[in-house]
C-alpha cells in the first residue's frame, strides 16, 4: 500500500507522519498519479501549525500543495491527458482533500500543466509556486512589463519567490534589490541573479535604495514581510509606485502610510497566487504563456537548495523552519 504525508494534531513539522493509505479509482475529472518529486512551501508549515488560511481536518490531514509525477489512470470526463503523461502539479487543489507528498495521489485534472520534454521532475515541482507568484506580483500586480530603467525590491528575497523574481526581473531587463536580515545569504542571493543586496540587520534600507537609485527612488517593492517594510517601502517608492504584498512573515500588522499614498498615490494590492492567478483563466494562460517556454528552453531554471527522500519529509520541513536554506526544498519519492 502506497505512503502518504499526514498529520493528526497541530504543530511543528515533528507531528507529520508517513502512513499507508488506499488510493482508490481517479473520479470523474480526476487523474491518478505515481509522484516523482515534491516541492516545500511556507505555507505548509503554517498549515501543519494551525495558522494558515484553510483548516485543516483533522486526524489525517493530507499535506504538500506542488509536485510532479506520471498519470498512472484517468478518470471520466479528462480528455486531455493520457496514461504515462508526464505532469506538475500546481497549487490550487482543495488542501483537505487532496495532498502530493505521498507515493500515489489521485488529482484534478484542472490544477496540472505538462512537464516540457527535457526537463527533470525536480525542476517541474519547484517551479510553479514559485514562478507564477514571482510573475503575479511582478507582471500582473505590479503592472511591471517592461522593465527597461525600472528597479524593483524583493523582500524575503532567499525564498524560491525571491530567486524566481530575481530570473523574471532580467528576462525584463529590470534592476532588481534584494532584502535578506544577515550577511550569511549575501554571496549566494547575488549567485541567484540579485544586482544588489541590502543587509536589513545592519544597513539602513531607504539610505542604501537612495544611493542605489541616485535618490530616484524604485517604481515597485514586492513584499513578504509586512510589518516595519510597509514604512519604508512607501518611502523608496517612486510616485505612482507600486508595493504588492505576497506574504506576512513578521505577523505585525502595521499603519497604513497615508501621507506618502496621498502625496505619491501609491498603489497597495495584496497577491495570493490560486485566488488571484491561478483561479483565474485569463490570468493562468497569461503565466502559463510567459513561464512554460522559458521553463522548455532553460532560461528559467528553479534553485534547488537541497532535496529529501520521501521517508525524511519531517527533516526537510524543520529544515525549512529554521530559515537557512536558499531556493526551493525538494522531497523525491
Amino acid at each position: 500500500m502506497p505512503l502518504s504525508a499526514q498529520f493528526d494534531t497541530l504543530g511543528g513539522p515533528e507531528n507529520i507522519q508517513l502512513v499507508e493509505t488506499p488510493v482508490t479509482a481517479p473520479t470523474r475529472g480526476e487523474v491518478q498519479i505515481r509522484m516523482h518529486a515534491a516541492g516545500l512551501n511556507r505555507a505548509e508549515l503554517l498549515y501543519v501549525a494551525g495558522q494558515y488560511l484553510v483548516e485543516p481536518p483533522l486526524p489525517g490531514a493530507p499535506l504538500g500543495a506542488e509536485g510532479a509525477g506520471e498519470i498512472l489512470a484517468v478518470g471520466e470526463g479528462v480528455s486531455h491527458l493520457s496514461i504515462g503523461d508526464r505532469v506538475a502539479i500546481l497549487p490550487m487543489m482543495d488542501w483537505a482533500k487532496y495532498g502530493v507528498l505521498a507515493e500515489v495521489t489521485n488529482m484534478p485534472a484542472a490544477c496540472l500543466e505538462p512537464i516540457p520534454d527535457g526537463v527533470s521532475y525536480e525542476d517541474a515541482a519547484a517551479f510553479w509556486m514559485a514562478y507564477a507568484t514571482a510573475f503575479g506580483m511582478i507582471v500582473q500586480s505590479g503592472a511591471l512589463t517592461d522593465g527597461a530603467g525600472k528597479t524593483v525590491v524583493i523582500t524575503g528575497a532567499s525564498s524560491s519567490v525571491g530567486t524566481a523574481a530575481f530570473q523574471i526581473l532580467n528576462v525584463l531587463n529590470a534592476t532588481s534589490i534584494a532584502t535578506t536580515r544577515t550577511s550569511a545569504k549575501v554571496a549566494a542571493l547575488r549567485k541567484a541573479g540579485a544586482d544588489h543586496v541590502i543587509v536589513t540587520d545592519a544597513e539602513d534600507i531607504t539610505k542604501r535604495i537612495a544611493e542605489i537609485t541616485v535618490g530616484a527612488g524604485v517604481d515597485l517593492v514586492c513584499d513578504s514581510i509586512v510589518g516595519d517594510m510597509v514604512a519604508s517601502a512607501a518611502e523608496v517608492l517612486k510616485p505612482e509606485g507600486h508595493l504588492v504584498l505576497m506574504g506576512f512573515q513578521s505577523g505585525e500588522i502595521p499603519d497604513l502610510p497615508f501621507f506618502q499614498l496621498l502625496t505619491k498615490g501609491l498603489t497597495i494590492q495584496g497577491f495570493h497566487l490560486v485566488w488571484h492567478l491561478l483561479e483565474h483563466s485569463v490570468r493562468r494562460k497569461a503565466a502559463v504563456d510567459f513561464l512554460m517556454p522559458r521553463l522548455a528552453d532553460g532560461t528559467f531554471r528553479p534553485v534547488i537548495d537541497r532535496t529529501f527522500d520521501f521517508k525524511d519529509v519531517p527533516a526537510a520541513y524543520a529544515h525549512m523552519a529554521r530559515n537557512s536554506h536558499l531556493g526551493k526544498i525538494l522531497v523525491r519519492m
